[in-house]
């Protein structure tokens, strides 16, 4: 299979000159000046864009205006800065030591940097050894540092004296297509632009009118611009699509340089394309920063804490008296990237949602707590698969890059695991197991978060602008707040404001194996019709079964053999048994038709499926007004078996919504996860209305 435009990712094409600098043989041109670097980008974007004295000022009046609210309901304001052309990232990083110096306290920064031709990881260190005096940055960015595949890819990253964190965004790809996936939401805008993309002359398309336009769209009124280039074609692009310029003196033998603000009345890029109007995004704003998460597994405990970062109050609920109780609390859970042949939105979102969680927990385990992530890789065997390829085909590893997957043959599959085994396969190199209930205990590790466990709810009321959280039988609330996430998977369907949803529960018994002498050794987790992780104090977790039939919960001794047998034949004969089984546990996932999850704002159903009908055929393309949704309802369910991939950047998408934050994900893959999808299938059939 030929790879599509999209899913192609070449790396930056580097000679390194006499004075160690990089310059691109592609582009035939210099990646900074050879009169100093960090003094160019102080003097063209730094300064030009009076970075600091803005920081300042909004600091001042946000600490100003909490003074003078007694309840200190403002959530922290997010100041947004993108860059057009990250490559060496030297602009972001003197951007970031200029925020640590000055510290705001009521400011989170957000930094955004389109590449299409990124550098590897060694090159990148190679030009960043340059700057030592910003190693205290640089070694936090290349820890995290992506090279690999295309899309969006969100870094949380802090400084290596833990004096800030800030999150940037990579966009990996053309960067008109890449900022224009961005969902439109009015209140989500760029405070300031770095346009430090190739010169014009040898790369016209980062300076295109269709660029330009896009910027127009997602700037704040008054944001700023600045570049070293002074371009005719340059100026008059940026003027006519809204862009107030001017010449300013340039730094070094440069005479000039360009600095700007968006002032509107000019061309701007049409909002992205959704695959329907009714999935777009609402815009809403919280009366307060509190905030109440329904469920205590992966997909809650994640939100939480994404919502915590960012200055919200959170009170978690939990049914159980414990974190982590449901189908959370296994005790080591498979992280690996779902493969699909069908380059879609749904691939981009797994490939995404799973790197995210590869860096989300290397961070963790390195710098805040013990996860138990072990990064040890996941085996998938061909062997497995091989009675089911008419339906199963076999996955076309040429749509990734082998950073994620790549093909390994029977004698390296076998060096990889520790183990004899009866065939190669796909091996992810950055997969691995953790245990998911110490995960999710450090997420709820948070000042700003209260855990409440022994809370069953039954229903919710939304009454003068806050959601009311009842208990069975209970006549007054448990606790109210405006802004309320479900995520209890599929006890979703017991709210009448979420019942619409088709959530399918599925039984998975996961079996606990006794390790032996044998497979002590084995290193990596292998994947065959179940699968084996690798012993955890004495224990290899296997499993794990599906089944419709959730009305017993006991441990099935079948599915105890199903497990076993599922993988067993693998590995030598007698290498493992039923025999070595000295335990398991019963749990219940919610999965989904199309099996992707269900996350996002939750629409009004009833009024949606009484609205739809009545509407005529160009309305029900086109509506008038957005959508309806209930107002602070989000939900976060149906991640099956792969909780551990999608949970960690779904909780970050719904704190970036509920904040007014850029989205770390692009609008064809919102539309993917959203929960009206379902019912507007099913709206579709019905006939026209009059």
């Amino acid at each position: 299979m030929q790879k599509s435009p999209d899913q192609i990712l070449e790396n930056a094409e580097i000679v390194w000159q006499e004075n160690g600098a990089p310059y691109s043989s592609r582009f035939a041109d210099i990646y900074f000046s050879r009169q100093g670097g960090l003094e160019e980008t102080e003097h063209v974007f730094i300064a030009a864009n009076r970075l600091r004295e803005r920081w300042q000022t909004l600091d001042k009046l946000l600490s100003e205006e909490s003074l003078t609210d007694s309840t200190d309901t403002s959530p922290q304001r997010c100041f947004t800065i993108a860059e057009l052309g990250l490559g060496t990232g030297l602009n972001f990083l003197c951007c970031w030591r200029a925020w640590q110096q000055l510290q705001p306290t009521r400011l989170r920064l957000h930094y955004i940097a389109c590449e299409k031709f990124p550098m590897e990881t060694s090159v990148l260190a190679q030009a960043l050894a340059s700057w030592p005096e910003l190693s205290n940055f640089s070694v936090s960015l290349l820890n995290a540092y992506p090279d690999h595949s295309p899309g969006y890819h969100r870094l949380q990253l802090r400084s290596q004296d833990g004096g800030s964190e800030v999150t940037l965004d990579l966009y990996y790809g053309d960067a008109a297509e890449m900022l224009a996936a961005q969902p439109l939401r009015d209140r989500v805008k760029i405070d300031a632009w770095f346009l430090d993309g190739f010169a014009p002359r040898v790369n016209p398309d980062m300076w295109s009118t269709a660029l330009l336009a896009t910027m127009a769209r997602l700037s704040r009124s008054g944001a700023t611009l600045s570049t070293y280039s002074v371009a005719g074609q340059v100026v008059r692009n940026l003027q006519e699509c809204g862009f107030q310029v001017s010449k300013q003196p340039g730094f070094g033998q440069k005479r000039h340089m360009l600095h700007g603000a968006f002032v509107g009345g000019g061309q701007i890029a049409p909002p992205p394309k959704v695959s329907a109007p009714w999935l777009r995004l609402p815009e809403y704003v919280a009366s307060s920063r509190e905030v109440i998460v329904i469920g205590a597994g992966l997909a809650g405990c994640s939100a939480a804490h994404a919502l915590a970062r960012r200055g919200f109050h959170v009170t978690v609920l939990e049914q159980d008296g414990e974190v982590a109780s449901g189908a959370s609390g296994n005790r080591q859970a498979v992280l690996q990237c779902r493969l699909s042949n069908a380059v879609n939105a749904g691939w981009q979102f797994n490939l995404q949602s799973f790197l995210y969680s590869v860096r989300h927990f290397n961070a963790i385990q390195q710098d805040v707590a013990d996860i138990q992530w072990h990064p040890c890789g996941v085996l998938n065997l061909d062997t497995a698969f091989s009675s089911r390829r008419e339906r199963c085909p076999e996955v076309q590893l040429d749509l990734y890059s082998e950073q994620v997957v790549r093909k390994v043959d029977q004698q390296e599959a076998a060096a990889l695991c520790g183990m004899a085994i009866d065939g190669g396969g796909n091996f992810l190199p950055l997969g691995g197991w953790l245990n998911p209930a110490a995960l999710c205990r450090t997420w709820l590790q948070h000042s700003l978060i209260r855990f409440s466990g022994n809370k069953p709810v039954e229903r919710l009321e939304y009454e003068n602008g806050r959601w009311q959280v009842f208990s069975a039988g209970g006549s007054l609330p448990i606790v109210s707040a405006p802004t309320l996430v479900i995520a209890n998977s599929f006890a979703a369907q017991r709210f009448s404001q979420t019942a619409p949803l088709p959530l399918t529960p599925l039984r998975g018994q996961v079996s606990y194996v006794q390790e032996s002498e044998a497979t002590r050794a084995l290193r990596s987790v292998v994947c065959g019709l179940s699968y084996m992780s690798p012993s955890h104090a004495g224990m290899h977790s296997a499993g794990a079964s599906y089944s419709k039939d959730v009305s017993d919960l006991a441990i099935s001794a079948r599915e105890h053999s199903d497990n076993i047998s599922g993988i067993s034949g693998h590995f030598p004969v007698d290498t493992l048994t039923t025999d070595a089984i000295s335990g398991g546990r019963v749990s219940v996932r919610a999965s989904t038709s199309d099996r992707m999850p269900i996350a996002g704002p939750v629409p009004d159903f009833a009024t949606l499926t009484a609205l739809y009908p009545t509407l005529k055929q160009w309305e029900r393309q086109a509506p008038k007004q957005l959508p309806p949704y209930l107002p602070g309802l989000y939900i976060s369910v149906g991640h099956g078996s792969h909780g551990a991939s999608n949970c960690p950047l779904l909780g970050e998408y719904l704190a970036s919504l509920i904040g007014n934050e850029v989205s770390p994900l692009q609008q064809p893959l919102s539309d993917c996860l959203h929960p009206a999808r379902f019912l507007l299938r099913e709206l579709r059939r019905l006939p026209l209305g009059r």
